[in-house]
């Protein structure tokens, strides 16, 4: 079994024992991965507020500057902020990792964040936008949050401070912002966007290669065919 395959089994096995919703649809969200700019705002969000627990280890720092095009040294400056053994800065060519202790971080969730370099593939990124959008108050969780689509999880809402803690309104399915956060419903609704749009990104990043090539391939077999096509008349015009 490859890394891959392991780390699919894990995330599956860490997210088997909270049942998620099955009555909950899922929203639509729409991704762009032509989009950089989105990108870039999608790893900000995600290095400032998730790489702290949750690692992203089949992808390096290097990438973001390929890939996304973010300068090398705004990366250095602002987005890296793991260091080595030896108290350097991590380098470019590094992993996305965290320094968290897992058994610190198991005793204060009940089990260790997963890494998320997958998740947009296994769960989809209609999944992971909807689960990002769905967590409310909950005086009755340790963390003082619940979420419609997995209910009972351990997890904090890291994102409270930018979309705000709502509750539900008894009786109804209409929730109330009980703290108001920095953003809008619209605003905070876009940055998820662009943090679910870096998530697929991550969760492939040859893909990007592959949508520009397979442009080339497609357009070259409408070429190769039209010659084809007048290869074909050519031969048979004596024929018919």
């Amino acid at each position: 079994m490859n890394k891959i395959s392991i780390s699919v089994f894990i995330l599956i096995v860490a997210s088997s024992n909270i049942h998620a919703s099955e009555k909950l649809t899922l929203d639509t969200v729409r991704i762009d991965l032509n989009n950089k700019p989105s990108l870039q705002r999608g790893a900000q969000i995600y290095i400032n507020n998730c790489l702290g627990c949750h690692t992203l280890q089949y992808q390096r720092y290097s990438r973001l500057v390929t890939d996304l095009g973010i300068p090398k040294e705004i990366l250095q400056k602002n987005l890296i902020f793991t260091s080595d053994r030896h108290g350097q800065p991590s380098k470019l060519g590094s992993l996305m990792i965290n320094s968290v202790n897992p058994n610190a971080s198991a005793e204060a969730f009940g089990i260790h964040p997963p890494d998320l370099s997958l998740i947009a593939r296994s769960r989809g990124p209609d999944w992971v936008y909807t689960f990002l959008n769905s967590f409310y108050y909950d005086q009755q969780r340790p963390m003082g949050v619940n979420n419609y689509l997995y209910p009972n999880i351990n997890m904090p809402h890291v994102l409270w401070w930018m979309e705000g803690i709502k509750e539900k309104s008894t009786g109804t399915d209409k929730v109330s912002y009980i703290v108001e956060g920095n953003m809008s419903d619209r605003e905070y609704k876009a940055a998820i966007t662009d943090l679910v749009n870096f998530l697929t990104y991550v969760s492939e990043p040859a893909q990007l290669k592959r949508y520009k090539l397979g442009f080339w391939v497609v357009s070259f077999l409408a070429f190769f065919a039209f010659i084809a096509f007048l290869l074909k008349q050519e031969y048979w015009k004596d024929v018919e």
